[in-house]
Order: C-alpha cells, then sequence, then structure tokens
C-alpha cells in the first residue's frame, strides 16, 4: 500500500509513521495468513497420506483370493492359432487343444442398386429376428434410400449393424450381427415389402453363417459361441485365432514371481503410508513437518489400525503359519514392514495351503485371509463420514473461515489506512495556513514595528 502526504508543514515523515501504524495492524493478518498457509499444506499432506492407504488397499486385495494368490502362467506352442492366459488358481499341467471351427457372426448382403441417395420405391415392413428372439419390425417409406434403410436398422436397438458399400459399379447393404455363435443367427422378413426387394432374405446372399467355435481339449468335444474361451481349462483363458491341423499345447505352470511381486508390493505400499505418516505428523526425536499434522490424530488414528493387522494371529490359519511374521512377513521397530524372501520361501514349499489361509478369503478352505481385512479396514478409514474424510473437511472448512477473516481484516486495514492518511493530511494542511499567517504577521512586524 503506497501512502504519500503532500506538503510536509510539520516538517515531520508522515508517510513513514501512517506505515508504521499501519505495519502493526498486519501483524494479525500475517499470523493468519501463516495459519491457512500450514492448513492447506496439511490438507495436501492427509489428501497424499489417504491416496497412499488407497495403494495399499488395492496392493492388499491383489492377494485376498486364491486365484491371485496362487499364480499360475499359461503359455501355448502356438501362438499364431491359440493364445492362452491364467487368471491364477491350482490347475497346472499341459493340454492339447485343437481347432476345427472358430466362432463366426452372421453376415449378409442385399441386392445391387445404381445410387444411394435416390429413393429406392419400397414400402411397408421389414422385419428380422435374431436367435430365439422377438422379432423387430422397421417401417420402410417408398421414399426411403438405400442409406436411410442402412441407418434405420443400426439404431433399431437390436444386436445388427447395417452398412453401404460400393463395389465399383453398385451399390449394396451389409448387415452384419454383432455377436457371434449360432445362437445368434439372423432371420429376415421382407413379405411385408412392396416394390423391388432388398434381397436380405434370399438365402444366397448370407455369405457368412453364424457358427460356433469348435475345438478339443485333450480329445473332449467342445463348442462356445465365441472365440474368448473360458471354462475348458480351469483359470484359463483361450483366445482362439485360427483353425489347426494338429493340435496346440497350452502348458500352466505355477508363477511363484509373480506371487512375490505382488507381496513386495504390498509391502513397500504399508512402508510408504507408515513413513509418510511419521513424516508428517513426526515421529521419534523427528518434528512434524507441518505444525497443524504434529500428532495429527487422522495419521495416527489410521497407523494405530493398520499395525494391530499385521500382528495379530490370522483367524481360519492353520498349521505353523498363522502370522504374517511366520511367513517372513515381520513389523519392525519404526512400524514398516520387513520381508524376508528365504523366510516365506521355505513356508511355502512346507505348507503351501497354510500360508494361503494367511492371505485369501475363501470359503472353501475355511480361510478368512488378512488381506481383505486390509481392503475393508482403509475402506472404513477413508471413505465419507470416515477418520481421514472427517479431518480434511474440518481442515476446509477451518482455511475457509480464515480467508474470510484475512478478507475482512484487510478491508478494516484499508479503511484504517485511508483514515489515517486524510487526518494527517488535515493536520498538514492546518498546519501550514497557520505557517503562512505567521509569516504574514512577522512581515508585518518588520515593516512597521507593530503586528
Amino acid at each position: 500500500m503506497t501512502i504519500t502526504i503532500p506538503g510536509l508543514g510539520t516538517g515531520l515523515d508522515t508517510t513513514a509513521i501512517i506505515r508504521s501504524l499501519v505495519s502493526t495492524r498486519q501483524d494479525p493478518i500475517t499470523a493468519l495468513q501463516s495459519r491457512q498457509t500450514n492448513l492447506n499444506a496439511a490438507s495436501t499432506t492427509i489428501s497424499n497420506f489417504s491416496s497412499k492407504l488407497s495403494t495399499l488397499a488395492t496392493a492388499a486385495r491383489a492377494l485376498d483370493t486364491s486365484g491371485e494368490f496362487n499364480a499360475t502362467s499359461a503359455t501355448s506352442s502356438d501362438t499364431t492359432s491359440l493364445v492362452a492366459s491364467s487368471t491364477g488358481g491350482t490347475a497346472t499341467g499341459s493340454f492339447d487343444v485343437q481347432i476345427s471351427q472358430l466362432a463366426k457372426e452372421q453376415r449378409t448382403k442385399s441386392n445391387t442398386f445404381a445410387s444411394t441417395s435416390d429413393a429406392l420405391g419400397i414400402s411397408g415392413t421389414l422385419a428380422f429376428t435374431i436367435g430365439s428372439g422377438s422379432p423387430v419390425s422397421l417401417t420402410v417409406s417408398s421414399t426411403d434410400t438405400l442409406t436411410d434403410i442402412a441407418s434405420r436398422i443400426s439404431a433399431s436397438g437390436a444386436r445388427l449393424s447395417a452398412s453401404v458399400i460400393y463395389d465399383g459399379s453398385n451399390y449394396r447393404m451389409l448387415v452384419r450381427g454383432l455377436d457371434s455363435g449360432s445362437s445368434n443367427a439372423i432371420s429376415f422378413d421382407e413379405s411385408g415389402l412392396s416394390g423391388s426387394a432388398l434381397g436380405l432374405s434370399t438365402p444366397a446372399n448370407t455369405y457368412q453363417n453364424a457358427q460356433n467355435a469348435l475345438f478339443t481339449v485333450d480329445g473332449i468335444s467342445m463348442s462356445r459361441s465365441t472365440n474368448q474361451v473360458t471354462g475348458a481349462i480351469p483359470n484359463v483363458t483361450l483366445a482362439l485365432v485360427k483353425t489347426t491341423s494338429s493340435a496346440v499345447t497350452v502348458n500352466v505352470a505355477t508363477d511363484p514371481s509373480s506371487l512375490k511381486t505382488k507381496l513386495q508390493a504390498f509391502v513397500s505400499a504399508y512402508n510408504d503410508v507408515v513413513n509418510t505418516g511419521h513424516n508428517a505428523t513426526g515421529y521419534g526425536a523427528t518434528k512434524a513437518t507441518n505444525p497443524v499434522l504434529s500428532g495429527d490424530r487422522a495419521i495416527r488414528g489410521s497407523l494405530d489400525r493398520l499395525s494391530p493387522l499385521v500382528a495379530s494371529s490370522v483367524s481360519g490359519a492353520s498349521g505353523a503359519y498363522t502370522t504374517l511374521a511366520s511367513v517372513g512377513i515381520k513389523l519392525q521397530n519404526n512400524g514398516t514392514l520387513l520381508f524376508t524372501e528365504s523366510t516365506f520361501n521355505a513356508a511355502l514349499a512346507a505348507d503351501s495351503v497354510s500360508v494361503s489361509k494367511l492371505f485369501v478369503t475363501d470359503s472353501t478352505i475355511g480361510a478368512t485371509g488378512i488381506m481383505s481385512s486390509f481392503g475393508t479396514t482403509i475402506d472404513n478409514l477413508t471413505n465419507t463420514g470416515s477418520l481421514v474424510k472427517s479431518r480434511l473437511d474440518g481442515l476446509s472448512n477451518e482455511s475457509r473461515r480464515i480467508g474470510t477473516n484475512i478478507t475482512k481484516k484487510q478491508l478494516d486495514l484499508t479503511a484504517y489506512s485511508e483514515a489515517l492518511t486524510r487526518q494527517f493530511a488535515n493536520l498538514e494542511s492546518q498546519v501550514g495556513r497557520y505557517k503562512a499567517l505567521l509569516d504574514t504577521k512577522i512581515g508585518t512586524w518588520n515593516s512597521t514595528g507593530t503586528l
């Protein structure tokens, strides 16, 4: 704020005086601004902490089912004909797959027409049925073009689409089913149309029939409506690409490296949460990075909810492995986790079922699992109305209140400064007048000897 008092009739630096008086009243505003800055920074820190909690929940849920924990990989001996992928599980081994037919959708062409913009002179009702579904009827007007009818078919809401192509001499409409499999065959009924026929109901114009994929797995005949096959091999998806003249070998094997990667991701995410929490709120001799978060109840409370899960025995676990520490995931003195891979490998080799029960939730083996508990606990910490969310809302509300207070005080300070400026300007004016009057009196005395 620039303050200027012209005249300086008093001989005083009134500008400096006003600036000093205004500065004194600026101190409370500066304190509020500092508080608001810390509140906003604290809100950002807790939001970041909440994001890290979500990352931990994701890492935990990547290990909370038998399929995810008992990781397997599937490979194909001929990926140009068959691609295999595993969703996890316990079924391993080699399987011979031979493909005799791929699943296809129906494709039907119309008769040829000379133009797409001329009216066809066809009117009435065009009907079609997909599989065992209900017939769909479309009204065709004599002024409709080939493009009009194709657009109406595509917009019917049925599982098929229509388009118009040009073969260099004539135009045709192509109607294509959106779903493969013999159960999705399309039948057309043009008996309700008058004028030249579209030709969709002509059998010869269906140049690709809807059909199922046909294949064998270890000599057992199978059929599917799509080329994405599940259930033929437990926990394996087969993508059929082309027919084969001989069997393609699909090998399903355990994938311990995938499991260890998931475990390390969980440990890293957990440690990231702990370290972030300690840095924010202070830990041991280290002070909080932000005074607003010193000993923060939301962050400390969250950490206090997580650490007992790591240390406790898991309900439903069995054998020698009932805690995470027993399989090499130990809670250290600073609250972080240490993953000892050799200990985990030994436990997995000794009793893989018991180790699995520590992590997964699976009623078929009586496992309640620790990982789903992590996911549920974190949801309870971060969802609407939770400890973390309530803290974020509280910080946001306080920051807004302080912002409103700052704005009011700044307006008051501006008014105070303007009032001082007016008062000192008036003082300078009055002193100037008195000095001018005095100078006149002195001049008269010097010339007459009398005032």
